[in-house]
């Protein structure tokens, strides 16, 4: 990129950052007066907030709320979102959250890679083989597979899946495996079986994969290969190039819902990610838990957006102007 478009993308990703600020801000605002309604609110363990308390437990706080959110919004800039108040009582947030969004970042990772493959596979055999029966199978298969729901996966495979190993295992078929029975969180062989679910669970692989064929497609069909051809440059890196922005802004948008289905996945395996330490902060109204996983959740999507759109900005010509 010249200068000049360097320093563009510069500006763009300052205003970005801007609207990410006013924007987190804006949800940290509404999830703060979320918590401070709540019955017991006013005594709650939040960042850089006192929590006075008696003998007969915590009491309100004398403080205005516009100072109680000034002083929280401080202490949650400082990474302090307060201690836990039922969950692991007294536990600092900041430690809960750190060690759930390794896990999380870890699970969800997988799980996109895994969708991302599959998706791009299947696009580019649907594409390159327009008229293949094994092509057009797969496609479907893929789409199958996808629709059913997130949580029915966890259930066929929790209910069926240990059945059938506890069958074939007294049958001398094979013998169980360590992490039996499903689910385990210390083992290699769960975890890949989450991740696949959370890839093709809830219409994730079925959404990328139409994505990416129609990308392909159409990038596939435009009139500046003929340019790319007569060039000796390469066709497949041409399209590529071309279907790149929009495949990488659809994965964007579709974070929030891997999210969301983060937050069945997790809470129905035990694994111990964001989605379950929301699930049990929110069975057990521990609200600081909870303020802290929806703000981390905001931050991951809006930061993922910003990226997508970074790679969308660098990889379209168009979108950068003339040199």
């Amino acid at each position: 990129m010249s200068p000049a478009q360097v320093r563009g993308l510069a500006g763009w990703c300052a205003r970005q950052c801007l609207v990410a600020v006013a924007v987190l801000l804006g949800t940290s605002l509404l999830l703060f007066a979320v918590v401070r309604l709540a019955p017991g609110g006013s005594g709650l363990g939040l960042g850089g907030l006192p929590a006075p308390a008696t003998a007969a437990g915590p009491v309100a706080s004398t403080e205005s709320w516009a100072a109680q959110y000034g002083h929280w919004l401080a202490g949650t800039v400082r990474g302090e979102f307060g201690t836990s108040t039922s969950l692991q009582r007294g536990r600092p947030v900041a430690e809960l959250l750190s060690a759930a969004t390794s896990r999380s970042l870890a699970l969800s990772g997988a799980a996109l890679a895994l969708a991302v493959l599959g998706a791009s596979g299947l696009a580019v055999l649907r594409v390159a083989r327009p008229r293949s029966r094994w092509a057009a199978l797969l496609g479907a298969t893929a789409h199958l597979i996808s629709v059913v729901p997130v949580f029915l996966l966890v259930y066929l495979a929790v209910g069926w899946g240990n059945a059938l190993l506890a069958r074939a295992a007294a049958q001398g078929w094979v013998e169980l495996p360590r992490w039996f029975p499903y689910p385990a969180r210390e083992a290699l062989a769960p975890w890949l079986l989450t991740a696949a679910m959370l890839a093709v669970g809830d219409g994730l692989l079925a959404d990328l994969y139409g994505r990416f064929r129609g990308e392909l497609e159409q990038s596939s069909r435009g009139e500046h290969l003929t340019g790319v051809r007569l060039l000796g440059l390469s066709v497949p890196g041409a399209v590529l190039r071309v279907a790149l922005p929009g495949i990488a802004a659809y994965l964007s948008r579709r974070l929030a819902f891997v999210l969301g289905s983060l937050v069945v996945v997790e809470s129905a395996v035990g694994w111990p990610g964001l989605g379950y330490l929301a699930w049990r902060a929110a069975s057990t109204r521990d609200l600081p838990v909870l303020l802290g996983v929806a703000l981390v959740m905001a931050v991951a999507v809006r930061v993922t957006w910003v990226a997508a759109e970074v790679v969308s900005y660098s990889a379209d010509p168009r979108r950068r102007g003339p040199r």
